[in-house]
Parts: C-alpha cells; sequence; structure tokens
C-alpha cells in the first residue's frame, strides 16, 4: 500500500525506477552467470523483474538481490536527473564552489536525490509487507547498504583548461562509478555476507552475528538469516532451476567448473566444427588477408 501510494504520486519516475530494476537484474545476471545459481527467472514472461521465489528466503541470495535492486534505482533516478529527464530533480548544486585549485562545476550526479527517491520506493515495499521482523529488519539493512555502494564510490572528476596543455584551472565535478563497478564491489560483499539472528534488547530488536568467531558486521555489509540451498537440483517452491543443462568449464577447478557447477553429477561433450580465420597477413597498402581454418571446439554442459 505505502509503495503503491508512492507510485501514485511519482507518477514521472517510473519509468527511471522500472529501468533502474531492470538494469539490477541484468548486472545480478551478470555477476553470477558463472554460479550454480545465477540470477535466472523461472517464468521469463513475467512482468516482475526478481518475480521468483528465492526472495521469500533469508540466504545471501536474497541479500545480494534487494541490495542490488535498491542501488539499481537510486542509479537510474540519479542518471536521469542530470540527464534532465525527470522534472523534480537535477544536477547537484551543492557542490558548486571555487577553490584555489579547482572550480566546481559541470553537472555533478546528485547521488543524494537519487539514494532518496530508492528509499522511499524501495523500503515502503518491506514496510507494507506482511513479514516476520526478522526478514524487514534484514531487508531494510540491505536495501541500505546497496545505497551507500553509490554513496560511498561517487568520485571527483576533473578537467584541465589552460594554455599549452598546461592545468592553469580545473574544472571539477562529482561522478558516479559505472553500474559494473557498483555491482561487482556489492557481489564482493555478498561473498563476504554476515550470517546474523535478531534477538530483544532493551524492547528492540536488533542484529547480532551468529558466530562471535567472525567480524561484525557494518551498516555497509551485507546479512543473511538462513544458509542457502545447493541450487543443484531444481525446486519450483523456491524458484530453483538447478544445473541440468548448464555450461561448465572443464579446465576449472572453481565453482564454474563441470565438477562443482555439476554437483559431481558429471557432464555431456559436444564438438562443433566452424571456420574461423588464420594466418593473417598485412599487405601494404592497406588491407589484411587470412586464410579460412576450421576450428574444434567443444561445448560442455551438465547431466
Amino acid at each position: 500500500m505505502l509503495q503503491l501510494r508512492f507510485c501514485r504520486r511519482n507518477i514521472e519516475q517510473m519509468d527511471s525506477i522500472r529501468a533502474g530494476a531492470q538494469l539490477a537484474y541484468s548486472e545480478c545476471q551478470y555477476q553470477f552467470h558463472q554460479r550454480r545459481w545465477n540470477c535466472s527467472l523461472i517464468n521469463p514472461n513475467t512482468k516482475k523483474v526478481f518475480g521468483h521465489m528465492i526472495l521469500n528466503r533469508g540466504t545471501r541470495e536474497a541479500a545480494f538481490v534487494h541490495a542490488i535492486s535498491s542501488a539499481g534505482i537510486a542509479y537510474r533516478i540519479t542518471r536521469d536527473c542530470s540527464k534532465g529527464l525527470i522534472d523534480k530533480c537535477g544536477c547537484d548544486l551543492s557542490a558548486l564552489k571555487r577553490t584555489d585549485q579547482f572550480n566546481w562545476n559541470g553537472c555533478s550526479d546528485n547521488v543524494r536525490y537519487g539514494v532518496a527517491v530508492s528509499r522511499a520506493f524501495v523500503d515502503a515495499a518491506e514496510r507494507g509487507k506482511n513479514q516476520t521482523i526478522e526478514r524487514k529488519i534484514m531487508n531494510l539493512h540491505n536495501n541500505n547498504a546497496g545505497r551507500q555502494v553509490l554513496e560511498l564510490n561517487t568520485r571527483k572528476q576533473c578537467k584541465c583548461h589552460g594554455l599549452s596543455g598546461s592545468c592553469e584551472m580545473r574544472t571539477c565535478w562529482k561522478s558516479m562509478p559505472t553500474f559494473r563497478e557498483v555491482g561487482k564491489i556489492i557481489k564482493d560483499k555478498f561473498d563476504g555476507a554476515t550470517e546474523v539472528a535478531i534477538v530483544e534488547e532493551d524492547n528492540k530488536p536488533i542484529m547480532v552475528r551468529k558466530n562471535v568467531n567472525f567480524r561484525r558486521h557494518t551498516k555497509a555489509d551485507l546479512v543473511y538469516l538462513e544458509s542457502s540451498p545447493d541450487y543443484c537440483e531444481p525446486d519450483p517452491e523456491y524458484g530453483i532451476l538447478g544445473t541440468h543443462g548448464r555450461h561448465c568449464n572443464v579446465s576449472s577447478h572453481g565453482i564454474d567448473g563441470c565438477e562443482l557447477m555439476c554437483c559431481y553429477r558429471g557432464f555431456d561433450t559436444r564438438v562443433h566444427k566452424i571456420m574461423d580465420r588464420c594466418n593473417c597477413k598485412f599487405h601494404y597498402c592497406c588491407r589484411v588477408v587470412c586464410q579460412p581454418c576450421e576450428k574444434i571446439i567443444e561445448d560442455h554442459t551438465c547431466k
């Protein structure tokens, strides 16, 4: 209900929010394309970006999805503000000042506005859901952790001005990282996520680490409540596709290798012949001549 109210009051921002969610989903697929869980949808025609039941469990994967979604919406809102596509916002003018070293100018990314919109929209969904207090606390924490990646990694960029390439004056502005960088940072946080439990302290629910031998989590870390399944076999109830038919790397000993990706079930190998170019030579002037060559490609898929 709270999120629906936001949508009705901010119709002009909904295209940017939708694009931000799609951006997050694409980045999720990229970051996990070599993992057993690869961020796939059971029904690719669904209108929900993360429509699978994986979000109903308090796992690392759910933590990542919440963080990347929150960051994606903040990112796209900020970018569209800078492009002048949203009437309610524009460039960040708070940084426009001059120092002895440089002059703030240009269009600084208005990250604060993007983060505020993301918080209002994404967090409203959690506050309006009928779910346990444990999941609400976990989800709100991970939403905020995703947005913090944008805030903490926005950097100053500068351009020099002066005769003959001298840098008598620099014009500087604040710029967000690429979303690929954002995805990589959140993926690293996924790998180092902390398992937590919710306890009462002074009549208030708080998160504490389950294992005292691990370091305490910070506001910027991802947290989760329960261990993940192995994702080896299909489980429609939880939106798990399994790894049957997935491509694997026969030469890798990592999670993308055939042994781990296929959950020790073995794999099939198919041989393909393709035509390629080889023995290429440069002829003056100015062309490259190659010979056609036949290449044999092996394709490995999980049984």
